[in-house]
């Protein structure tokens, strides 16, 4: 892999235990501002993202999914059984010398592994945890296990979207606060980084995809505890009865004093010379598609550098780097804790 030691982030190092996309598209954002990111799975426990399409016999499927490389691009791959004490131990050596966990299970897994943030902010006092769950670390429905549909539903999203009589929410499983709390975490992440250079603590980041999903709405919040809650307006508004969407005959246009614009849907956007000279998706090294870069700076371009990863790929490099020796990683391997391939039957 390419790296920029010119890059803000180069020589940072960051585990990454998200999945999907909520935890996966933060540590990529670090990554391309030059941060080493290990991605760690488990044989028993992949990311659901490469079998989102379903498993084909026969096949390494695990390696195929276009879902996973669409944000796990130029990750290094590492597939342990943490559910194991061994593979625990072998995260624990990882840790050491890294400076960021981004995670995003399920509230309680890590502590029942013995990984909660304290106890690895007592150990690794320099190391910024970043959680990223649903509701939060301690809040009265921080056990609740959500989609982006239930967020967008519990955090006011969803009853201000549509413009019939039921509230719309944007998508199957993966919705809007999966995509926008990649922005506000690695914003913290970085933000907590410069603290740590002032002070030489870490720290622990509790983001909850539904706080941040509320903070979203602004002025609706506002208005709500004022006591005037807007309606859902979908396409209507009579504040603004100028500015509408309506159909014209092959599709649909935005409407407003002195213009319009399309309504484009994802075909019509990949084809637009705008969308192509922006950075949204872009190519990996393979010349497949790849989860882009949401800015640029200017005296330091921003590349995606480096194709997805196979699971496991860097298993012996990058314990190796840990400190095992060869012994250790090949016992791993025995043991079935350490591997290139998901257990036999295994459907994330």
């Amino acid at each position: 892999m390419l790296r920029d030691s010119n890059l803000p982030l180069a020589g940072i190092k960051v585990v990454d235990l998200g999945w999907l996309t909520a935890g996966a598209a933060s540590s990529t954002i670090l990554l391309d501002l030059g941060a080493e990111v290990v991605k760690l799975e488990g044989p028993g426990a992949i990311d659901p993202f490469r079998n989102w399409d379903g498993a084909q016999p026969d096949t390494d499927w695990w390696n195929h999914s276009p879902w996973f490389a669409f944000t796990n691009r130029g990750k290094r791959s590492v597939c342990l059984d943490l559910k194991d004490p061994r593979g625990q131990e072998a995260l624990l050596r990882m840790l050491e010398d890294a400076d960021v966990l981004v995670e995003n299970y399920r509230r309680g897994i890590l502590a029942k592994w013995g990984l909660d943030a304290a106890t690895l902010r007592r150990r690794f006092p320099r190391l910024v945890i970043a959680s990223i769950s649903s509701q939060g670390e301690d809040g009265p429905d921080r056990d609740m296990v959500s989609f982006g549909s239930t967020l967008e539903a519990t955090a006011g999203l969803a009853a201000l979207t549509g413009s019939g009589e039921a509230p719309v929410i944007t998508g199957r499983d993966v919705n809007y606060p999966d995509q926008v709390v990649c922005l506000f975490a690695s914003g913290a992440i970085i933000a907590a980084l410069l603290e740590r250079d002032r002070t030489g603590e870490g720290a622990h980041l509790d983001l909850s995809q539904r706080e941040l999903t509320s903070f979203l709405l602004g002025e609706e919040l506002i208005a709500a505890a004022a006591g005037a809650p807007s309606p859902r307006l979908g396409n209507a508004d009579p504040a603004g009865a100028a500015e509408r969407v309506v159909a014209d005959g092959t599709g649909w246009r935005a409407e407003w004093p002195g213009g319009s614009a399309p309504v484009r849907d994802g075909v019509a956007l990949a084809a637009a010379d705008d969308f192509l000279r922006g950075t949204a998706v872009l190519r990996s090294p393979d010349g497949k598609p790849a989860k882009g870069i949401p800015f640029r700076l200017t005296n330091r371009p921003l590349a995606v550098r480096d194709a997805c990863h196979t699971l496991g790929a860097d298993n012996h490099a990058v314990l190796g780097e840990a400190g095992l020796t060869s012994e250790d990683i090949t016992a791993l391997e025995d043991a079935g804790v350490l591997a290139v391939a998901p257990r036999r039957g295994i459907v994330a």
